[in-house]
């Protein structure tokens, strides 16, 4: 469903768009939604190449820690994690019955 919205464009601009559709004969409007999904098309595959680059650096960040401490097991994780919520429950129950008390 296409939906009506008003663009102002610069004379020079609406004039060469007018002569591009008039090439391709088809109205200025169609090459307009051509051209802008095919800019939105670019923007998201730059978006998404620049995604990649920064995963891209965090594993080389990773492998170079690893590298130079050792891997991180995640079982040993996952328990470290445990235990620092477990340290966090017990100081929040500890301190909600100390002003209760």
């Amino acid at each position: 469903m296409l939906v009506r919205t008003q663009v102002l464009f610069d004379e020079d601009t609406l004039r060469k768009l007018k002569v591009a559709a008039k090439k391709q004969e088809r109205s200025v409007s169609d090459l307009v939604r051509e051209l802008v999904e095919s800019g939105l098309e670019n923007q998201r595959q730059q978006d998404l190449q620049q995604l990649e680059a920064a995963l891209a650096q965090l594993r080389q960040i990773r492998e170079a820690n690893a590298a130079k401490y050792g891997e991180v097991e995640p079982d040993l994780l996952e328990k470290v994690r445990e235990e620092r919520g477990r340290e966090i429950e017990d100081l929040l129950w500890n301190s909600s019955s100390s002003t209760q008390g």
